[in-house]
């Protein structure tokens, strides 16, 4: 899976779980514009980030990446 469809990814799971930006950036302790960032790939996510969003969105790493 490429880096573009791992974040198109975690945009679709959140929109699935209808969590708006604002929860998931909460969740994530980090503002809103940070998040964004994540969401379109500008910035990436380390690895302890990357668990907390699976956790927030409910969903494996492993499924997040596109291993599933």
């Amino acid at each position: 899976m490429s880096t573009a469809s791992i974040y198109l990814k975690i945009k679709e799971s959140r929109e699935k779980k209808r969590h708006t930006v604002e929860y998931v950036a909460i969740q994530m302790e980090m503002s809103v514009q940070l998040y964004l960032k994540v969401e379109t790939g500008a910035v990436d996510l380390k690895i302890s980030k990357l668990d907390k969003l699976a956790k927030v969105l409910g969903m494996k790493k492993s499924e997040l990446l596109g291993f599933n």
